[in-house]
Parts: structure tokens; sequence; C-alpha cells
């Protein structure tokens, strides 16, 4: 069996970690059991009572006629009030449990290693999020207290059986053990097969959002019936486990329900003749067989809840994988930005490598207070990657990076980024206003502070030419707005932060002229007297920077301004020209690409 398998079939340390995770409201789960032991002991009691009661009619005796009587409908009517809490308090643990449990793994999920979040299908983490959440309900409503009630119900109720006569108890229950043992074998794969379908449900949810998401590309390069065609293996793999797992829970079932009727077949003949030879009264009798189904009803009824149990269990492992998740680290310090002219950022022979393939070698880096370095270099040089490090997505042990002189392992990450404005080359805007898009940059902003940055960033005429303004809904993603719109957006909540450090990834490149002409022109506004790390593209931005570095196969091969570079007839030199020549631009250098657009 996998490794995976042997978790899914684990369905009490499933159950146990949920109880720890539950927090306060698992208090309703005790008060749920406790209604449960009452409710037991009054359905025993109130049979013992019912066979008296049938006794005494059978004896005619009116005394214990009139009390056995009363004594029946008191403890049946017990039900009522015990089965409303019941249900209403394992409702409150589940509601609450569940709502808790979505908020841990909402809140593990914004902390995970940006590495893992690379290497796993956002769709996949939406499967856990919906479908996943959604079975590990069974785990906090009816099918466990189901599960709890009707095994306490049986054991409370087999006591009984030997109470009122041992020898038929004996015979009416000696094949149950052997039951339980063929209905565990057959239940025991149904948590392992539900874990391989929840994943497949994953998959498949991954493959109808990469259709969904890129829907203007599949209908441009007619890739419809491509997609069409994994959704469809994604699926059909989805739904061979789903059948699988039917087959299983129907055998399952199926053995359960002739399970159920056997022991009754022995009580009637062999009770019957105790009771004719005078060894048994009728009422017990009664009795015996009405808890007798209290102990052979859980054979046909408990299978189904046990494999609801179990598939949850199952799901419950997918959640738990994403909460035993390391985390991007936690704590450390916080020191203030420094004067002009000192050292802000600074990498010491720094490595990486995604899936032990080399991104960055030995690079080494200063950058001063107030300067402005732009890196340029071909496709794949490790560009994107560096400006990640600097941000601290990815941890790094051997390398040496250093904010303000302090080991950036020792500053606080939140505190760190702080620090730093970024602005991507894909922007990515929420599904809400344009104002809280903006906001983002500084939560809780004042709309006046919004709209200056948004003149800032020449964004503003746009807002208020549109009828709801500051409160126009940008869509998914910004779908609504333009690419020069959503990079004036982006930079406008850069500018918001107003963070002394800003790193730029390729901000322009996939502009037209003139929305790359209002995106440049507040650029350079919002870069004056702050410290810059620019990937770049534009020759203007490359000449007004302080410094140029060439990165490629990972590794910094030129280093100086640009008509230092241009002198030196080495790499930038031949960056430059082949982009010249390929944009053929003749009227002059301004408007040349020392960069060959983004790279990881």
């Amino acid at each position: 069996m996998s490794e995976d398998g042997k978790k899914g079939t684990r369905v009490w340390p499933a159950i146990g970690r949920l109880l720890q995770l539950s927090g306060k409201s698992r208090a309703w789960l005790y008060v749920a059991v406790s209604v449960v032991v009452l409710e037991t002991a009054f359905r025993i009691a109130s049979n013992f009572s019912l066979g008296r009661f049938i006794d005494s009619v059978s004896a005619s005796q009116h005394d214990d006629f009139s009390f056995y009587l009363a004594l029946t409908v008191a403890l049946g009517l017990t039900a009522v009030p015990l089965g409303f809490l019941r249900t209403r308090s394992i409702g409150l643990f589940s509601e609450r449990a569940l709502a808790r449990l979505r908020e841990m793994v909402a809140a593990r999920a914004t902390v995970l290693p940006m590495r893992y979040l690379e290497e796993r299908h956002t769709g996949d983490l939406l499967a856990v999020v919906n479908a996943d959440l959604a079975k590990v309900k069974d785990l906090t409503s009816s099918s466990l207290i189901n599960v709890a009630s009707q095994s306490l119900l049986a054991v409370a109720a087999l006591v009984a059986l030997f109470v009122i006569s041992w020898p038929l108890a004996l015979v009416s229950t000696l094949m149950i053990p052997v039951m339980f043992l063929i209905m565990g074998k057959l239940n025991q794969p149904v948590a392992r097969r539900t874990q391989e379908m929840q994943q497949e449900i994953g998959e498949t949810v991954s493959v109808a959002q990469d259709g969904l998401g890129g829907l203007m590309v599949t209908r441009a390069f007619n890739l419809t019936d491509v997609m069409d065609d994994r959704f469809r293996q994604a699926n059909q793999k989805a739904l061979e486990k789903g059948l699988l797992l039917t087959r299983l829970q129907a055998v399952a079932g199926g053995t359960g329900s002739v399970f159920n009727v056997l022991p009754f077949l022995i009580t009637f003949g062999f009770g019957g003749y105790l009771a004719i030879s005078g060894n048994l009264t009728f009422g017990d009798l009664m009795a015996f067989i009405v808890m007798l189904n209290y102990v052979a009803n859980p054979l046909g009824s408990l299978p189904p809840s046990i494999a609801s149990v179990g598939e949850a269990s199952g799901a419950a492992q997918r959640v738990y994988e994403i909460l035993d998740q390391e985390v991007e680290r936690t704590g450390g310090k916080s020191w203030p930005h420094e004067e002009e002219g000192s050292t802000v950022l600074r990498l010491e022979h720094v490595d990486f490598a995604y899936d032990r393939e080399p991104v960055l070698e030995d690079v080494s880096l200063t950058v001063h207070s107030g300067e402005t370095v732009a890196v340029v270099g071909p496709s794949g040089g490790g560009k994107s990657t560096l400006l990640k490090l600097l941000l601290g997505f990815y941890p790094h042990r051997k390398e040496r990076l250093f904010l303000y002189e302090q080991d950036l392992s020792h500053w606080s990450l939140p505190a760190a980024r702080q620090q730093m404005a970024f602005v991507a080359q894909d922007t990515y805007l929420f599904p809400v206003t344009i104002a809280e898009n903006i906001a983002c940059g500084k939560p809780g902003a004042a709309q006046d502070e919004i709209e200056q940055a948004a003149r800032m960033a020449n964004i503003h005429e746009y807002i208020t030419s549109t009828p709801d303004g500051y409160g126009t809904v940008v869509g998914e993603r910004g779908v609504r707005l333009s690419g020069g719109q959503r990079q004036r957006l982006s930079l406008a909540r850069a500018i918001l932060k107003d963070a002394p450090i800003l790193l730029l990834d390729e901000p322009t490149s996939a502009l037209d002229t003139e929305s790359e002409a209002l995106v440049q022109e507040a650029l350079e506004r919002f870069m004056a007297g702050r410290t810059t790390v620019v990937i770049a593209h534009r020759l203007s931005t490359i000449r007004n920077a302080d410094r140029v570095l060439v990165l490629e196969d990972g590794r910094i091969v030129e280093e100086g301004t640009h008509d230092e570079l241009m002198t030196r007839e080495g790499r930038y030199q031949e960056l430059y020209l082949r982009q010249f020549d390929d944009t053929g631009l003749a009227a002059g250098r301004e408007e040349g690409h020392p960069g060959e657009g983004n790279d990881e």
C-alpha cells in the first residue's frame, strides 16, 4: 500500500487532529456526545420497561400495567428534547469547526513558500479548499455522530441482551464479530480510493481553470478541441476512480444488508422455543428483539456512515497536507533605512537553483542609497529571480543577502518587504474597485492619498472619466482594463506605499508606445531620490541608471554605465545592437532595447 493509501485509512488520527484544530467549538461536540450517552441509556431503559409492560398485559396486572405504561411513555418522550439538543450541538460544532478550518487553510495558503506554490497548480489548491473541505464536514456532522451513537447503542444493547437471556444472546450474536471483521475488510479500501478520487478531481479543476484562464489564447489558436480533450481525459480518470469507489460502497452496503437479517432469523427460531418452554417471557422476547435490532441494524446502516467518515478522513489528509507545509519564516527584527550614500542592498556570492537547475551563480552586488541599478540580459538569465530573492520569496542558506547591512535572514520578512515597492511586468489586480486596488499599497489610506498616487502614476484622468470613477470594479485580474491602465494602477499602488526601495521587473516591456510613455514618465518621476533596481529594456531608463549589470546564464558578466559598456564592445553592446537591428529603429538609439524580454 502506498504511503498516501496508508494515510487515507487513518480515520482516528484524522478525527483527533480535527478536534485539536477545532478550538473552543469542540465543547459542543462534547455536549453532543453527552446527549448521545443519555439517549442510549433512556432507550435501553424504555425497552426494559416495554418488556415489563407487555408482561403485565399478558398477566392482566392492572397496577403494573399503569406504571410501566407511564414509564415507557415518559422514557420515550425524552427523545424529543434530547434529539433537538444533539442535532443543535453537533450543528454548532460542525459549522464553527469548519469555519475555523477554512480560515486556517486560507491563512496557511497566504504564507506558503513561493516555491511550493509555483510547483503546485492553483486548481489543486482550490480543490482542497472547496471539495475536500466539503468532504471533511462528514467528520464534524451527522456521519461521525451517527457512527458514535449507533456504536454506543449497539454495545449497550448487547449487554442488555445478555441480561435478558444469555443463551439467546450468545446464539443470536455469535456471527456478529465475524460480520464486523468482514465489513471492516470491505470498507478498508474506501478511504484510500476516496483520496485518489479527490486528487483526480483536483486535476480536473486545474485543467478547467487553465481552459477558462487562457480562454482568449485557446480560441485564438483553435485549441478548444485540445483543451476539451485534456478535460475529458482528466474527467475520465476521476470518473473511473468514482465508479470504483461506488462499486466498493455497493458491495459493503449489500453485504451489510444480508448480515442485518441473519440475527433475527436465529432469534425468531431459538427465542420462540425458549418462550414456549417457559424459559423466557413474551415481554422479554419482544424487548430482546427490539434491542437486537440496535445491535444488528448498524451492520446495515453503519457501513455507509463509516464509508463517509473514511472518505472524509481521506479528504482531511489533503487538507492537513496544506496545514503541515512549512511556511515562510516568521519573527526577526527590523531596522530603519539608512542615510544617503550608505549601502542599502548587498549580495555576496549568491547561488540559487530551481530543482537543481542553477539560475544564479556567484552573484555579488552592492546598491547604495539613492542609486539606480539597471539589470539587462537575455531571457532566462535569472533577472526576475534576483528580484524575488531580494523580496525574500525564496529562503537562502549558503548565500548572503543584506538589507541596510543587516543579513536578510535576521529581518522580519514583512518589515523587510515594507522597505520595498515592487512593480511586476505581469500586473495582478484584484476583482474589486480601482480605489481598493491602489489602496493595497497602504491599507487604510485616505481617498485623497489614493488620488494623489493615481495622479503621479498618470492614471487619475482615466479613472475620473469612467462612470463610477474610483469605484469602478476592474474585473478578474483587471480584465476590463488595458495593459497600460493595469500597469499604471500597479505603479500607483507602489507610489502609495512610498517605500525607500523600488524593484521594477520590466514594467513597460509589454506596452504600446503611448502607454509606455505614460508609465515611463511616471516611473522617472517616482524613481527620483529612491534606491532602484530595475530589470530594464528601455534605453532611456538604462542611460539614466547609475550602473548597468549584464546578467547572463546566472552570472554578472559586465558592469558599468551605458556609455562605458558600449565602448567595451562586449556582451552589452552585442545585446544592444541585436535589438537595434531587430527593431529597425533608424531614428536613433533612444528606442533601443538591450534586454530580451522577460525571463523566468
